[in-house]
């Protein structure tokens, strides 16, 4: 059961990050009526159905299953889609950011629990570090074929070649909703279904506030946030513009990141393996600051497309050796509302800092680059990353 679960997850997180028109998706809403403010506030609305509803759906998977849970994720995305292809009035696009948002917050506390419960209990730490690289290097590698086939399909990104790219886009959920049928929940001790939902939240905050190691993570992980996505739509392509990159070669840029990131995601456990726990942790965190500092320092078409490539690609690193290290902290029975807490709090920083460095990119994109870069090396240092609490469970 073990190997299968995770290989069903593999598939159905790429059919989740198989969008084949999400790199021209701003030119499609523009070239359908909508202005930039309005694709802010949809986004937006995007970001707030994540964030109010990342802990409603972590209690729900640990009380109905994980394995329905990312049922529903799926099937609401696809939704999603399904209705975008129809959507042209503003009203519709938000139903589909509400819809969409609804999606990604079922799926994310409950698929990350269900790859660790389904791992076989000897050594399962290390084995989340592999899964977790795994899973992630293929939704990388989703992000990596999805703009070159779309990009074939939409073409000159004239408005009627959008509508097979998203028809494509829902098939590749409906396949992925197949896959989901499939998969197969852990056995759950009698004792575990017995808790109500409220008890589950309490449980969960009470873990994140007596345990001296989940917290630092969670801090961690948060505070040293490197907005990829932020690098990668809103401020990555402006500053490769201005440095003389062409736009045709913005695309390729941003695929080689991708394809960098999926290999990292999956050998991060190995940096871990040769600098050992405390050395990795704090290189995979400090990394992408340093490489912060560098992009905003550097100028020219190679200098800065190779800096990008390398922020998106080492951005994350750390994922995988954090999700193996927070879920070996928490209790199965409430581990999808415990992680959809932290991702809750991930998400309401996302909300709270994305707009303050835009603001700030309007200005200077060097100067905001050299504050994210700051502000990750300075989080790390306060949080005094090199002295991150051992795992023992009791602390």
């Amino acid at each position: 059961m073990y190997v299968a679960n995770i290989n069903k997850i593999i598939v159905i997180s790429f059919c989740q990050h198989f969008h084949l028109y999400i790199h021209a998706y701003a030119l499609l809403l523009l070239g359908r009526g909508l202005t930039l403010v309005q694709i802010s506030l949809i986004e937006s609305i995007l970001i707030g159905t994540i964030f109010l509803l990342e802990v409603p759906t972590g209690v729900l998977a640990d009380r109905v299953g994980r394995k329905w849970s990312i049922f529903c994720s799926t099937f609401l995305l696809m939704c999603a889609e399904f209705i975008f292809i129809f959507a042209r009035d503003y009203e519709w696009y938000v139903l589909v950011a509400l819809l969409a948002g609804a999606g990604y917050a079922f799926a994310s506390g409950a698929l990350e629990a269900l790859v660790y419960d389904s791992l076989p209990p000897k050594n399962r730490e290390e084995a989340m570090k592999r899964a977790m690289g795994r899973v992630n290097s293929w939704s990388m590698i989703a992000f990596v074929i999805a703009p070159i086939v779309g990009g074939l399909i939409i073409g000159d990104a004239a408005l009627e070649n959008f509508i097979p790219a998203i028809a494509l886009t829902v098939v590749a959920l409906f396949v992925g909703l197949l896959v989901c049928l499939t998969l197969r929940e852990p056995p759950v001790k009698e004792s575990e279904n017995k808790e109500g939902s409220a008890a589950l939240l309490r449980s969960g905050l009470s873990l994140l506030h007596r345990n001296r190691r989940l917290r630092r993570l969670v801090l961690l992980a948060v505070f040293t946030l490197p907005f990829t996505d932020a690098l990668a739509v809103t401020l990555g392509p402006p500053y490769l513009v201005q440095n003389e990159v062409s736009p045709f070669a913005i695309g390729a840029v941003l695929s080689a990141g991708s394809l960098l990131a999926a290999f990292t995601q999956r050998y991060a456990y190995k940096v871990e393996a040769w600098l050992g726990r405390d050395r990795a942790i704090a290189t995979l965190i400090l990394l992408p600051g340093l490489l912060y500092w560098i992009l905003a320092a550097v100028a020219g078409p190679i200098a800065t497309a190779s800096v990008v490539i390398m922020m998106y690609g080492f951005s994350n690193m750390k994922g995988p050796l954090f999700s193996a290290y927070q879920n070996a902290l928490i209790e199965n029975k409430n581990r999808a509302t415990v992680l959809s807490l932290i991702n809750m709090f991930v998400s309401l920083f996302v909300a709270l800092g994305a707009p303050v460095y835009a603001a700030l990119a309007e200005q200077s994109l060097e100067q905001t680059f050299l504050v994210m870069g700051t502000v990750i090396v300075a989080a790390a240092v306060l949080l005094r990353v090199h002295r991150l609490p051992a795992s023992a469970p009791g602390m």
